[in-house]
């Protein structure tokens, strides 16, 4: 197959270009990318079609010499047009050429691309994005696809998720699809978003529906008969923060486990998980990964350690308790705050006191949810896991096991009808769960040191920004 995304899917090239009704469409299927042209080796007879952006272009003489991109990978090649066959070869044009794969007269490559035929499909009035900062381009979402450093982040965004549906996969998870609109907060925190007609007083489904803080209550009614699952799915948060490390519109990895008794269980899966992620994301062995990573610019601090440093190590991340922590903090000088609870600056302390992630378990039950499992010492069956760059940056626990239990540690000592759904699970047929949930951008902030957490997604959503 001449496509490395066909040789990937394993996919019949043939079959499927026969089923094809136009000649526009095989060529899709079948044309190689810029990195499949870049590794070929030089064929006098070829016939090679390149399309793609002119990220830089310089002339000698008649010749101009364009290094194209198709945004797949860092690589470019390079392509000799000939003013015959196109007069002018814009900087920031998209064009498609077709010529011979040779054998390149300059020193800088080995091969490169002889134009029998170009096309310009189309021209960029301001082509130079890489003098624009990421704040800059911050400010035109539509754009930022056009900076070879925002396009190497997405690049490794996709790669995270491919490798994170691959991880659950393998170990028999089943993905599921939860509902952005809902009639609960999940965490009871009230910072929902309400969903309403516009210019009606009407309610649309008859009561009031939120856009989701979380998918755990859903996921947890799933493994009442299906024993793990999980989801990455979109959840929002209506909060009037505009820091870098706020976003209103975020994705959220959220794993459940039913017939689950044990926290440390839970512990394993997310440590496991996070391992695999680091080696996925940057591995030293891939070479597409490397030069991705390298090509972050001013996207990423380099000069701090990442969880990724931290994962290089076989040993297991330690396991404290809340007081635990809280001793270690006395001990380094940090003041706790009044609240009692752990602020940014104290987990990313205890992150460097343990040099790489903690998990921080049995938080008191006054400061986490009512769904969480809790000991006979006012504590929960909870973890929080702390990361380099970010602090926290998993949380999960054990589920509330009986419907008795879960109204008993309800604010009011009462469920609200809009939950009456969650607790009846309990009486047909739910055993003991548990589970945990990672933000994705979070997880890719933290393992590439990414400054500002609305740089790890393409049109990010924040407080009184919400434009493209």
């Amino acid at each position: 197959l001449k496509s490395s995304l066909l040789r990937g899917l394993r996919l019949d090239c043939s079959r499927i270009c026969k089923a094809s009704v136009s000649r526009d469409s095989k060529d899709v299927l079948c044309r190689p990318t810029v990195l499949d042209v870049s590794r070929m080796k030089a064929d006098p007879g070829s016939d090679v079609e390149v399309r793609g952006w002119v990220k830089r272009v310089f002339k000698t003489g008649s010749m101009k010499f364009a290094h194209v991109s198709d945004g797949l990978s860092t690589d470019t090649v390079q392509v000799v047009i000939p003013r015959s066959v196109l007069s002018s070869v814009p900087l920031g044009a998209a064009i498609r050429v077709r010529g011979v794969w040779k054998e390149s007269m300059g020193d800088k490559q080995e091969c490169e691309l002889e134009a029998k035929e170009a096309v310009v499909l189309a021209t960029d009035a301001d082509p130079r994005y890489a003098d624009l900062s990421p704040d800059q381009l911050r400010k035109n979402l539509p754009l930022r696809t056009r900076s070879d450093h925002f396009a190497a982040l997405l690049r490794m965004r996709s790669r995270l998720t491919l490798a994170t549906h691959k991880f659950f996969q393998n170990a028999s998870f089943v993905h599921v699809d939860t509902p952005i609109l809902t009639e609960n907060d999940c965490e009871g925190a009230g910072e929902t978003f309400v969903v309403k007609l516009e210019d009606s007083k009407d309610s649309f489904f008859g009561h009031d529906v939120f856009l989701s803080v979380s998918s755990q209550l859903h996921l947890e009614a799933v493994t009442a008969g299906i024993s793990r699952a999980y989801t990455i799915a979109r959840a929002f948060r209506a909060e009037k923060n505009q820091s870098s490390t706020h976003m209103s519109e975020f994705s959220m990895l959220e794993v459940e486990v039913s017939l689950c008794e044990s926290l440390d269980e839970m512990m394993d899966l997310a440590e496991g998980y996070l391992r695999e992620m680091g080696h996925a994301l940057i591995s030293p062995h891939s070479l597409t990964q490397s030069k991705d990573y390298a090509s972050l610019g001013a996207y990423a601090e380099q000069e701090v350690a990442s969880l990724y440093d931290s994962l290089q190590s076989d040993k297991p991340f330690p396991r404290i308790k809340f007081m635990e922590a809280l001793e270690v903090l006395k001990k380094i000088g940090h003041k706790l705050p009044e609240s009692g609870s752990l602020s940014r600056s104290a987990e990313l302390l205890l992150v460097e006191h343990f040099n790489g992630p903690v998990f921080v378990t049995h938080f008191p039950a006054n400061q986490k949810p009512f769904y969480m499992k809790r000991n006979g010492e006012g504590e929960t069956e909870s973890f929080d896991l702390l990361c380099p760059f970010v602090g926290e940056l998993a949380g999960g626990s054990l589920r509330v096991s009986t419907k008795e239990e879960l109204e008993r540690q309800c604010p009011e000592g009462k469920l609200p009808q809009a939950l009456k759904w969650y607790a009846s699970i309990r009486e047909r047929g739910k055993p003991p769960s548990g589970g945990f949930g990672i933000g994705f951008e979070r997880l890719l902030q933290t393992l590439l040191n990414i400054r500002n957490i609305k740089d790890t997604t393409a049109f990010p959503r924040w407080f009184k920004q919400c434009k493209c």
